[in-house]
């Protein structure tokens, strides 16, 4: 395999910032690009064999208009710039919180069928939408990653937050509710396997997960590692849902600052099928739920600098 020329969006935020740390171990030249401030991905990409186009605004109580313009009008025009180089891939990162919350208690495949909650959610559907009808014109894949334990701001880690800050907080469904969580490092793995070998992933759909836990487990991990004593209420989801429908649930289920419908999320299973990506890339995930929750939870280092030149590899 000859040296790849990566051209990576996103890398100051958390999904992109995992992705960015693992291709800095492999032989390749990084080129990092924000979208929030370009237009002129012509010439950012020119050169480039691989982009893996992992920036996405979602920040919550922006306009809808905001998420349409970041996440669909960057992602085509991006697409439109890529039309023109004669690339070997380009990996679109989505999400499978676009499933919304309407989940079976069992793994779900990549054809599922997504039901986006709210406007961050629908612009991201929309966005790979839009990507899918390039696939006559660039070489796409599409990594859907599973809710990603890593270092930043993401709803998964203001709800791990919360859990360590305020130990008594109540779990709705007895804290019994499954869900696949998958590691940065994890994260960045897949998307290294998926650039090395182009000829497997391109003009293909691939999940990505580490390990299935509980959203209990989840809490009394992190607390643990903390060295917070974790002393957690029950609530049955059928009587949360009953106190949140009368306005009451801050009683005995606070939410977590920025986190949207706290209550459906924790009480409802998320589990990921991500069968094809371990058979077809022989991805294989290395950390569990504590280690992936150590390694998020003490990480402080700054994320590299966007907008730089080319970051050689080591």
């Amino acid at each position: 395999m000859s040296t790849p020329r990566i051209v990576l969006t996103g890398a100051d935020q958390p999904v992109g910032l995992a992705i960015f740390n693992e291709l800095q171990r492999h032989q390749a030249e990084l080129r990092l690009v924000e979208l929030e401030s370009s237009d002129d991905f012509d010439s950012q990409i020119r050169g480039a064999t691989h982009v893996v186009h992992a920036a996405a605004l979602v920040e919550l109580g922006l306009p809808a208009a905001d998420y349409t313009a970041a996440n669909v009008h960057k992602t085509t025009a991006l697409l439109d710039a890529c039309r023109q180089e004669e690339l070997e891939q380009v990996i679109v990162v989505s999400t499978t919180e676009t499933y919304g919350r309407r989940l079976p208690p069992w793994p779900v495949t990549e054809s599922w069928v997504p039901r986006p909650l709210g406007p961050v959610l629908q612009s991201r559907v929309a966005a790979e939408r839009v990507a899918r009808t390039y696939r006559r014109r660039v070489p796409l894949s599409i990594l859907r990653p599973a809710p990603v334990i890593a270092e930043g701001d993401g709803t998964l880690m203001r709800v791990i937050r919360h859990f360590i800050s305020r130990p008594r907080a109540a779990l709705v469904a007895r804290g019994e509710a499954p869900l696949s969580i998958l590691a940065g490092a994890d994260l960045g793995r897949a998307a290294w396997a998926m650039v090395s070998q182009p000829e497997e992933s391109v003009d293909q759909v691939f999940h990505v997960a580490s390990a299935h836990t509980t959203w209990r487990e989840l809490a009394v991990e992190a607390c643990q590692l903390r060295g917070v004593e974790e002393r957690f209420w029950n609530a049955p989801y059928p009587l949360a849902r009953a106190l949140d429908a009368l306005r009451l649930s801050g009683w005995v289920l606070p939410e977590p600052e920025g986190v949207d419908a706290y209550i459906s999320l924790t009480g409802r299973p998320h589990l990921i099928d991500d069968s094809r990506a371990r058979v077809t890339l022989g991805y294989t995930p290395v950390l569990g739920v504590r280690a992936a929750l150590a390694q998020a939870l003490d990480v402080y280092g700054r994320g590299p600098e966007v907008n730089s030149a080319n970051a050689e590899a080591d």
